[in-house]
């Protein structure tokens, strides 16, 4: 047995030895996990604040956009970058969640003068499942953005500015991942002053000339439009909520299915979200079947009872 131990010794040495580090830029047949591995591991908190954009990048970090997004869905990127084919990306950092087993990726992104970070969220199965804007750099000198993976893994968003009169303000939010594999709005803080501003409703020149289309409302930021569908039995939905001082906001757009006479639901393949219509002749109740909180703040719910609002006549 002794004499085993040296020659199994010796075979690992030769197999590690073996063993070529790909290079994701250069290499054809990478996969998932080569993409991981080729963030470097940091250690929690990780910060990026406005004096981090101020800084050169290394070349060794730099990354293809075609492998980016090979990896990482375009839709991350497209509010901030649209199309990523001239952006420089930045692998910044990996860390890997022990005890709930999800890898958390960090990233930085440069389009001309634009500057962005970014966190990527993969499972313990190295399926990637969410991701999001964690800072970016500001062009206005009144305002500064950062963003924080802290130890307890709770993402912090941090929005600082001072508005005319020099007094500071700021905008806080915070997430947490979930096993739904969505970052979850646990927490806003806020002591800008409230500017209230109208809900831009989608659909809303959406035709109308189905009995059950319509306006279906509370107040002016709690309704429910319905538009006509293209098909029998389909309709166009959109809710908005907002309630108790912001603490229960969200909204969806979508397509729903009768069921019963009078009853829709909406119940997509690739959304957790099934959310039940039911007309009557005084207006309509929304039930949630299955949560959506991919939709909206954590406390919260789509549930509720509106109001058929009547059309305005022509004059």
């Amino acid at each position: 047995m002794r004499k085993l131990i040296p020659l199994l010794s010796l075979m690992i040495l030769i197999v590690s030895c073996g063993k070529k580090t790909k290079d994701i830029n250069v290499d054809e047949n990478i996969i998932t996990s080569d993409f991981i591995e080729s963030f470097s591991e940091v250690a929690l908190p990780i910060q990026f604040k406005q004096d981090y954009f101020d800084k050169k990048e290394s070349d060794s970090n730099y990354i293809k956009p075609a492998v980016v997004s090979k990896f990482i869905p375009d839709s991350i990127f497209k509010k901030d970058l649209g199309k990523t084919k001239d952006v420089k990306f930045y692998r910044k950092g990996r860390f890997n969640a022990e005890e709930t087993g999800e890898i958390y990726l960090f990233l930085t992104a440069q389009k001309k003068e634009k500057r962005y970070a970014y966190i990527l969220c993969f499972d313990k199965e190295e399926i990637f499942k969410t991701g999001m804007l964690l800072s970016e750099k500001s062009f206005n000198p009144t305002i500064s953005y950062e963003g924080t993976l802290d130890k307890k893994l709770t993402i912090t968003k941090l929005k600082n500015s001072s508005i005319g009169t020099g007094k500071a303000y700021y905008n806080k939010s915070v997430y947490v991942y979930n096993t739904e594999g969505v970052f979850t709005l646990i927490l806003t803080e806020s002591n800008e002053p409230v500017v209230e501003t109208e809900v831009y409703n989608p659909i809303d020149t959406l035709p109308t000339t189905n009995a059950l289309s319509g306006n279906y409302v509370q107040d002016k930021k709690n309704f429910v439009s319905i538009r006509d569908g293209g098909k029998p039995g389909k309709l166009l939905f959109f809710i908005n909520v907002d309630k108790y001082s912001k603490s229960c906001t969200g909204s969806l757009r979508g397509d729903i299915t009768q069921v019963k006479p009078k009853v829709f639901q909406y119940n997509k393949a690739d959304d957790h979200c099934v959310l039940e219509f039911t007309f009557s002749s005084s207006g309509l109740q929304v039930k949630e079947l299955e949560a959506c909180g991919n939709h909206r703040s954590v406390r919260c719910s789509f549930d509720g009872r509106f109001s058929k609002q009547r059309k305005k006549a022509k004059k």
